[in-house]
Order: C-alpha cells, then sequence, then structure tokens
C-alpha cells in the first residue's frame, strides 16, 4: 500500500509516526503530564507548528497511538501473518498484545480514556469499541468450530472478556505481580471458558 503513495504522502505518514514513536517514549519516560507538544515535537525532529498539522492537541495523539496497536493486533490475527488455528489462542494472543503496549500503563488508560470522551462526536468507532469488535469477531469463529457455546451474544461475551482483562490488568499494575501477565491472561481465559460451576450446580438450581 504504501508504495503506491506520493513522496509528499509518504513524507506526511512518516512525520506522523515519528510524532507518535516519540510521544509515546516520552509518555513512558516522563509521564503524560510532564511531556510536552513542544518536546514532542522536538524529540521527533519537526518544529512545535507542524505537530499540530497532525494532530488538534496532545490529547489527540493517545487515540491515535491506540488505533495503531489495534491495527497492529488485527495484522497479527490473519493467516497470513500465521496466527494461531484456534480462535481462543488468537483471543489470548490479541489480550497478550494489548497487555504489552505501553499505553496500558493506569495513567495512560486514564488519560486515553478521558481523549476518548472528548472525541466521542468526531469518531464512528472508538478504539476501545474497535478492540470489542475484534474479539467479537474471533469469539464468532470460536462458536463456529464449537471452543466456544454458539447459543451466546458474541458482543456480550467479548465485552465480558474486555472488561475482566482490564479489571486484571488495573490489579496486575496495582501490585499483584506473583505471576507473569501473560499467564494470569492466559489463566483469565481459561477459567473464563471452563466455567466456575462445580458438578452439584445443576442441581441446586
Amino acid at each position: 500500500m504504501g508504495k503506491n503513495l506520493s513522496r509528499r504522502e509518504r513524507k506526511k505518514r512518516e512525520t506522523r509516526q515519528r510524532l507518535m514513536d516519540a510521544a509515546l517514549r516520552l509518555f513512558c519516560e516522563r509521564g503524560y503530564d510532564a511531556s510536552t507538544v513542544r518536546e514532542i515535537a522536538e524529540a521527533a525532529d519537526v518544529a512545535k507548528s507542524t505537530f499540530f498539522n497532525y494532530f488538534e492537541t496532545k490529547d489527540a495523539i493517545l487515540p491515535a497511538l491506540a488505533e495503531r496497536q489495534l491495527l497492529k493486533i488485527e495484522d497479527a490475527l490473519s493467516p497470513e501473518q500465521e496466527a494461531p488455528a484456534s480462535p481462543v489462542a488468537r483471543i489470548k494472543l490479541a489480550l497478550c498484545m494489548v497487555a504489552e503496549d505501553p499505553l496500558t500503563d493506569p495513567l495512560l488508560v486514564r488519560q486515553l480514556f478521558t481523549a476518548l470522551m472528548q472525541r466521542r462526536q468526531q469518531q464512528d468507532v472508538r478504539p476501545d469499541q474497535a478492540l470489542t469488535y475484534l474479539l467479537s469477531d474471533q469469539v464468532h469463529q470460536a462458536q463456529e468450530v464449537g471452543e466456544i457455546r454458539a447459543d451466546l451474544d458474541p458482543s456480550y461475551i467479548s465485552s465480558m472478556i474486555r472488561a475482566i482483562f482490564f479489571q486484571q490488568m488495573m490489579a496486575w499494575y496495582c501490585g499483584r505481580r506473583s505471576i507473569p501477565l501473560p499467564v494470569l491472561l492466559n489463566r483469565m481465559i481459561d477459567l473464563l471458558l471452563d466455567g466456575l460451576a462445580g458438578p452439584a450446580w445443576e442441581e441446586s438450581t
């Protein structure tokens, strides 16, 4: 796709990517509040005014970073990238990729949520909704191959997975790091799919 772009378009895309990379690096090193637009522009080797050609505000760069990560996840789940054959395994892979992204730091998550709420009228699909849609598609595929019950709404299941995922992420970041995060997330999915009910549950109800 990039080969079909003009030199000017390629340069604009490269500049945008440099700004995003610089912003993410500074947010991780100094924190979101301590990083200024001027510093982001300097780190990307562009003028401060150039920043505003690509992003209206500093807040606006956060949804762009989240969208970029979601595109990477979508690509990683494609057959061309030799993604796992199992849809459930792909769900685990997607969650681990989200967890590994610096944007999942609790402070940045808060800032991202605020930025998304401020821009909710300007976007057809927010990155947080896009993650739910991505998971919903994998859940639907899992239902087709019998890995997940077919009588459940994929959207409901994906929303539940996303909610539990972020709860586990916050708990892990708050200090419960006795096991590696990918292991914790895999256990979460396995437990969710296996269920909590004991053998006497159906009889008691």
